[in-house]
């Protein structure tokens, strides 16, 4: 399976649930991953590289790649788990063939306005290349303090372009996370949602592939 960590907007913590989503089907489902930062920060790749550094053994390999990358990617990604963090950029030619071919869109969010409508901007983009893209939304960052008044009316237009997970809680402690462990902490944070995802999306689709 191919997917993708994406959405336009900046600062939604791509990178962070891509490392702590690869942690989890490799240390919790013991499935092989192989993780491809495309973002130009590259701060996925370069928290692997310091966790090299400091002789800890990866959970699988992060590689730095480029969107013109893909068509090479895509044809290794049998009988792995293949994660694409994105930049979040639109205005590439490159990512149309990423979008038609990928399996699977993560697509995280908060639920301030900004975030929402670039997140159905990039929907309708994501639809226009590809109407058979599967999009699942997650909710991030979320703070249980704060009562968001839109919450429901944003998960019911979101709705109109995939699915929607529940939230992943605002921690203090996402800002420590590695590419070689998860702190009980947050796997209590994260695993209703990925376990959902696992459950409903690739499972199915490991077995189908693999039988």
């Amino acid at each position: 399976m191919i997917i993708l960590f994406a959405n336009q907007k900046g600062g939604v913590g791509k990178s962070t649930l891509s490392v702590l989503f690869s942690n989890y089907l490799s240390l919790a489902k013991n499935k092989p991953v192989k993780v491809y930062d495309m973002d130009f920060q590259r701060s996925l790749y370069n928290k692997a590289q310091a966790a090299e550094v400091i002789d800890n053994e990866p959970l699988y390999p992060v590689e730095a790649a480029e969107l013109s990358q893909f068509t090479s990617i895509q044809k290794k990604a049998s009988n792995q788990v293949s994660i694409i963090d994105l930049a979040g950029k639109m205005d590439d030619d490159e990512l149309v063939p990423v979008f038609r071919k990928s399996d699977l869109i993560l697509c995280p969010f908060s639920y301030d306005e900004y975030s929402v409508s670039s997140t159905i901007e990039f929907s309708f983009v994501i639809l226009k290349i590809n109407p058979k893209a599967k999009i699942i939304f997650i909710p991030n960052r979320v703070r249980s303090s704060v009562k968001y008044e839109t919450m429901k009316s944003v998960q019911e237009a979101l709705k109109n372009f995939g699915v929607v997970t529940n939230s992943i809680t605002e921690r203090i402690d996402f800002q420590r996370i590695t590419t070689y462990d998860i702190p009980a902490n947050i796997i209590e944070v994260i695993e209703p949602v990925f376990e959902s995802i696992y459950n409903e999306y690739i499972d199915p689709a490991w077995h189908k592939t693999n039988t």
